[in-house]
């Protein structure tokens, strides 16, 4: 499975739902896939996209998707725990796991000597994981993800494709739209 195609199984699903899409591949996929105000582009965050989904998840009751890779939840491997400590109903992670560090060089991550991610998050208390490596398989999890309370955690093992055109994405507008998505224009200017 590709992270394009995933990303559009996800996105058949989500209805207005909050994307948080980690930096580089996966937010230009996201961006090319369909822009949309609900989502947020982290580019230049290597680590902390799960973090900041866990954020808007606990503030929010609507569900908020995390587009996470391997590599940066690695980086960032507290999250989970913390993920698995607060619960919150409404948070779904989807990992690309293409067992690389993409945005660095493409040296092998953990996840392709054995670190088994699914099995992390279950020993950090999140009790609704999945590993999926196909678009049908992914599209179970998703929906039922979508349509019942999580935490959920869902490690989607991609193989990469080349890349796409990096997605003219500006973080202060980014930023701008989301609030807004949120609050509605009335609000978010007061703020």
């Amino acid at each position: 499975m590709h992270r394009f195609d995933g990303t559009k199984v996800v996105l058949r699903h989500i209805g207005d739902g909050v994307i948080v899409s980690n930096l580089g591949p996966t937010t230009d996929e996201l961006w090319h896939a369909a822009h949309r105000n609900r989502n947020f582009y982290t580019y230049g965050a290597m680590g902390l996209c799960s973090s900041i989904a866990l954020g808007m998840a606990l503030s929010t009751r609507e569900k908020v998707v995390s587009l996470d890779g391997d590599g940066s939840l690695l980086m960032n491997l507290g999250t989970i725990a913390t993920i698995g400590r607060e619960k919150p109903r409404n948070l779904v992670v989807v990992v690309w796991d293409n067992e690389e560090w993409g945005q660095t060089g493409h040296q092998p991550s953990h996840t392709a000597t054995g670190t088994d991610l699914e099995q992390v998050a279950r020993a950090c208390g999140i009790p609704k994981t999945a590993t999926v490596s196909n678009e049908e398989d992914l599209d179970e999890m998703v929906r039922a993800a979508m349509t019942s309370d999580g935490p959920w955690f869902i490690v989607a093992k991609i193989q990469e494709a080349g890349y796409m055109a990096v997605a003219p994405i500006e973080p202060e507008v980014t930023l701008h739209r989301i609030r807004e998505s949120f609050l509605g224009p009335a609000q978010a200017a007061g703020h």
